[in-house]
């Protein structure tokens, strides 16, 4: 039996009232780490803050 990892990004913007969003996104194909699905996912429009958030396209 094998273990795979499958990265997976969270959309990181919380709201005035401190709701954080619950968008989330992965590959549908394998990614070998979080900065190859960071390029894959910025192509549709994900952004990474300088201060390290992640924000989904509604958001960034």
């Amino acid at each position: 039996m094998t273990a795979g990892v499958i990265p997976v990004i969270r959309c990181d913007h919380r709201d005035s009232d401190g709701e954080q969003c619950d968008r989330e996104r992965g590959a549908p194909v394998h990614m070998p780490h979080h900065r190859a699905l960071r390029a894959f996912l910025r192509e549709q429009g994900w952004r990474r803050r300088r201060d390290g958030r992640d924000l989904c396209p509604e958001h960034a």
